[in-house]
């Protein structure tokens, strides 16, 4: 039975009114804080601009269900929701204040960025509940961004200068730096989590300095800024051929401005996927993403490319840990339901099969092709029994290869603890796999990508009630897991003396990662050694100073 009390607090903006709840694992007590905003209404005159800070309100706020999420496509309603006024926290802590916030211990705080291609998701508890995380003594922030051409497009001016959803989320952690005394959260031990978008998303505050001294650690979770989904030089391009599909061909940018500023959200949202190439879309592209801003247009975000930033050291001085699961690439049968009546087109398709930045028409490009073929498929053609394999390519090319640049870079350029991980458990709460299983038979074994969200967070789409016994290997593993993150959040290092395994940092001299599964093992190599090895010579080929 959980236990719903109402609960009345008062931060920096007005009083809120929340809920005291208990966990489904162990019934422990804690507080719900959902909807508070953080920023005005990105609406009107305001849409696709950085975001204002909230402003005070009278009374007392109701802070009992979760705010609106960005206007989207969702993912599994199959219908566009959401409202414009979208910018809101949810706050999760196992104790509140008594009197005063100096004089009661202040506890370790966790913000955690959704994944979605920053194209939909939210931070809400439909699928990212605190369960499991709030067992372990820590304060849990989710919050809630622009997605879509709402948080990036960019028309490379000081109107709308891009990147505005990862201003949202700077602005979200300012508000959490503010704020989160009042939880009983410390704003000296801040850690950034996040998967997919959302690990890409918090690699991307290690290199902002508008997010600068905002947090104290980070953690990456399948995806990296380096990922070919994450990042986008310039997207202006995108702005016009938006602003043509809704029926404004012109190359004004301040008429392009006003006329996508008077669209509904739904016809923006409709419209936005189809400014896409097919090149574009063969790379699991989504249509705005995060992008390169034109220098002196405004308090810019990131006005260098994402690689040329880590390749020269400019990233934050704060402990990390980074990790992939095992089959990231079964995503691609979600992307692409009718994948196995195109294999033939994809054999014939030679750019199905090399990284995006190494594409050219090129007799270099196409030994590439050749060289690629023959390591992952023996120089066969890709066929039904061989699909293992090119989730193991699709794996790499879109995760495995961005990961591992991110490793190299933080190991030569700086002497920063980084704890990698590889997530091997396939189990009863593995959160996308158990979609995909709806429409395609015969899924390969292995951990898909965002399966490990299961893991970490209590969700009402696959779990509504617990649906697995607490003796089980999913709990150990949820218990596991949970235990490493916090850790880290609390210490700096995720070991804990009741794991007999005890997981060392890594670097490019001595390479660990721990695989997570039902047991724990540390491992020697770097991750997917042996295809790590093929990619950084196929880069080292093409290009000595460019080395994977």
């Amino acid at each position: 039975m959980i236990e719903m009390t109402e609960q009345i607090l008062k931060i920096s903006t007005g009083f809120i009114k929340g809920l005291k709840k208990t966990t489904v694992l162990s019934n422990k007590k804690y507080y719900s804080f959902q909807g508070v905003p953080y920023g005005e209404p990105p609406t009107g005159q305001n849409r696709f601009k950085d975001p204002l800070p909230c402003k005070p309100w009278e009374g007392v706020r109701d802070a009992t269900k979760p705010g609106n999420i960005c206007p989207q496509f969702h993912e599994f309603m199959k219908e566009i929701v959401g409202n414009e006024d979208c910018l809101f926290v949810n706050i999760y802590t196992p104790q509140i204040p008594k009197e005063t916030y100096v004089a009661q211990m202040l506890l370790p705080v966790m913000v955690y960025i959704h994944g979605g291609g920053f194209t939909f998701g939210s931070g809400n508890d439909d699928i990212y509940g605190p369960d499991y995380i709030i067992e372990h003594d820590v304060v849990l922030v989710t919050l809630n961004y622009r997605v879509g051409v709402f948080g990036f497009l960019s028309l490379g001016n000081s109107d709308v200068p891009g990147n505005a959803g990862l201003k949202d989320q700077t602005l979200a952690l300012k508000w959490v730096r503010d704020n989160i005394k009042y939880f009983s959260g410390d704003c000296n031990n801040v850690t950034l989590f996040g998967e997919s978008a959302g690990s890409a998303s918090v690699q991307y505050h290690t290199l902002s300095p508008l997010s600068s001294g905002l947090f104290h650690r980070a953690i990456l979770q399948s995806g990296t800024a380096l990922s070919p989904w994450a990042f986008v030089e310039n997207a202006v391009p995108r702005a016009f051929i938006l602003g043509e599909l809704v029926g404004c061909k012109t190359d004004d940018v301040n008429q392009i401005a006003t006329v996508l500023r008077q669209q509904s959200p739904e016809t923006l949202v409709t419209h936005q996927g189809k400014v896409l190439n097919l090149e574009e879309k063969r790379k699991l592209t989504f249509p705005f993403v995060p992008c390169k801003e034109v220098i002196g247009t405004g308090s810019n975000f990131m006005t260098e490319c994402p690689e040329t930033m880590l390749k020269s050291g400019k990233f934050a001085e704060v402990s990390y840990v980074i990790g992939m699961n095992d089959k990231e690439g079964i995503i691609m049968l979600k992307e692409n339901a009718n994948l196995f009546s195109k294999l033939e087109k994809i054999n014939n398709d030679p750019r199905a099969f090399v990284p995006h930045d190494l594409c050219s028409e090129s007799d270099h490009f196409y030994n590439i092709v050749k060289n690629v073929k023959k390591f992952y498929f023996n120089d066969l053609p890709l066929t039904a029994d061989k699909i293992s394999d090119y989730i193991d390519l699709s794996t790499d090319l879109e995760f495995t290869i961005g990961i591992h640049k991110t490793l190299k870079y933080l190991s030569v350029k700086s002497n920063i603890p980084v704890y990698v991980y590889l997530f091997s458990f396939e189990g009863e709460l593995g959160f996308l796999k158990s979609f995909i299983r709806m429409t395609i038979s015969g899924l390969p074994k292995g951990v898909c990508h965002a399966d490990d969200i299961g893991y970490l967070f209590h969700n009402s789409l696959i779990s509504k009630e617990l649906s697995v016994a607490i003796t089980s290997p999913e709990i150990k593993v949820v218990d596991n897991f949970c235990t490493f993150w916090t850790n880290f959040a609390k210490y700096g290092d995720p070991n804990d003396k009741k794991f007999e395994v005890q997981w060392k940092p890594s670097n490019i001299q001595s390479p660990h990662y721990l695989d997570i599964g039902e047991t724990l093992k540390l491992v020697s190599t770097t991750l997917m050694p042996n295809r790590t090895k093929f990619w950084e010579n196929i880069y080292a080929s093409v290009n000595l100073t460019n080395k994977l």
